[in-house]
């Protein structure tokens, strides 16, 4: 019989694979319970046998699973395709590969002509973060309010002295045939606002070096700078929805940001380089039948043959789209061109380019539609059901008396879906979570636990 959570004890707990570690700044990450996780899984799947991670995310869980079973991830986002591949096949050799990459991108044609044609902003950088460590924060929080190069064509609001710079590095960029083109769009797109100039350069560079490298080792060292923009990326909470603002709504700066600008901002993207590729290839997984694939869940499910012992499924539960928080990532791993959505927010009508330079053309996930969300957990359900296979899923509840941020579906509306194709739904609850809360004060309210639970489908 179906059970609740009131009647089921804690999930004990499961030898812990101590190596697995953060591998990029997620929201809903499952670090912490990895440990619970597995454990739901061995009840169900023989160790050695083919599991399925279907929202693979970050990869942590995925990790965790190949030191036991042969793991394929799932994941509609490529920079997740890329960050799995890399985590479940490590190549040999990564530290001295790293180093190698470093050396040849600080004396690559690419990063010194990057460098030739940002020169004046580089050096006006640099001088507004000193200015900075000494308090005279002005020219600091302009720079960052205007940003990345692309929107500043005849935009009357910036200084004219930074203007100035910004025109001219925007004319060396097209005489020297770089002011398009996958090879520069770090620089371009998000250099000045989410990482400083200089980063965003060395990350171009590194980008460029290392797609010589042949797949399938490729994606290791795609998947370490993924990492690494992670851990320097110049936001509140390392992820990647809004660049910070130095002002407030009445124009004071904020003097926590500027610590923490001046902080992100000086990070070494080679030092972090080699110390993220020493780390990644320490990391336990065995030696399995491991695989990473870009696909949509329900054309996963529908269209791979292979018989798994178990599915694990960590949907989105909210409104808030994934993609919206790791579009540099994605960007960084098609490496890509892509045309920025517009906005006419706070622009009198007119269509602006989005503060955040948002992937004009960017997944957006029918679990975080209002209208959808049912009918996609009732497609994930019944097609797993329909290969009478056993899912683990993740879930938050939502505590509406305790003013959670809502979820699409609360619990009891999930079970009864799960009921309707499975012959057994337990649920499990697993202790002493709390999720991310993003920066909205009036979300940022006190979690009761369970803050998350696993339910158990038996077919």
């Amino acid at each position: 019989m179906p059970t609740t959570s009131s009647q089921l004890p804690l999930l004990d707990n499961f030898p812990s694979n101590r190596s697995v570690q953060r591998t990029i700044h997620y929201l809903g990450s499952k670090l912490r319970v990895l440990h619970k996780i597995q454990r739901a899984v061995s009840a169900i799947a023989p160790s050695g046998q083919p599991v399925c991670d279907l929202f693979a995310g970050s990869g942590v869980v995925s990790l965790a699973l190949a030191s036991e079973w042969d793991v394929t991830s799932v994941d509609i986002q490529e920079y997740s395709r890329v960050l799995c591949n890399g985590l479940l096949h490590p190549p040999l050799n990564a530290t001295t590969t790293a180093a190698r990459l470093c050396e040849q991108t600080v004396n690559g044609t690419l990063r010194k002509r990057l460098r030739s044609a940002l020169r004046d902003l580089l050096i006006h950088e640099k001088q507004c973060l000193a200015d900075a460590a000494d308090v005279a924060i002005e020219d600091l929080c302009d720079l960052l309010e205007h940003g990345s190069l692309l929107p500043h064509n005849g935009q009357a609001d910036i200084p004219p002295a930074l203007h100035t710079r910004f025109t001219a590095a925007l004319s060396k960029l097209k005489e020297f045939g770089l002011s398009t083109g996958a090879e520069t769009v770090v620089t371009r797109h998000f250099g000045g606002r989410y990482f400083s100039w200089q980063q965003a350069i060395d990350f171009d560079g590194l980008l460029a070096e290392v797609h010589r490298i042949e797949q399938p080792s490729r994606d290791f060292y795609v998947a370490a700078a993924l990492v690494v923009a992670s851990d320097v990326v110049n936001t509140v909470g390392k992820h990647f929805a809004q660049p910070i603002k130095l002002r407030d709504a009445n124009g004071v700066p904020k003097t926590h940001l500027v610590r923490q600008t001046l902080r992100d901002r000086s990070l070494s993207v080679f030092d972090s380089y080699r110390a993220a590729c020493d780390s990644l290839i320490k990391l336990g997984r065995t030696r399995g039948k491991h695989r990473a694939v870009r696909s949509d869940y329900l054309d996963f499910l529908k269209n791979d043959p292979t018989e798994f012992a178990a599915f694990y499924a960590d949907p989105p539960y909210t409104r808030d789209h994934y993609s919206r928080y790791y579009h540099v990532l994605e960007t960084m791993a098609l490496r890509d061109d892509p045309e920025v959505a517009t906005t006419k927010i706070r622009s009198n009508g007119m269509p602006r380019l989005s503060r955040g330079v948002y992937r004009l053309q960017r997944h957006q996930s029918p679990f975080c539609i209002p209208s959808k969300a049912a009918g996609a957990f009732s497609s994930l359900l019944s097609r797993v059901a329909m290969r009478a296979t056993p899912l683990v899923l993740s879930y938050s509840p939502y505590q509406a008396s305790a003013g959670n941020r809502p979820r699409l579906l609360t619990i009891e509306q999930l079970l009864k879906v799960a009921k309707q194709h499975f012959s057994e739904v337990e649920i499990v609850p697993v202790d002493g979570i709390s999720h991310n809360k993003l920066n909205l004060t009036e979300r940022n309210v006190s979690v009761q636990c369970p803050a998350e639970v696993l339910i158990t489908c038996h077919p």
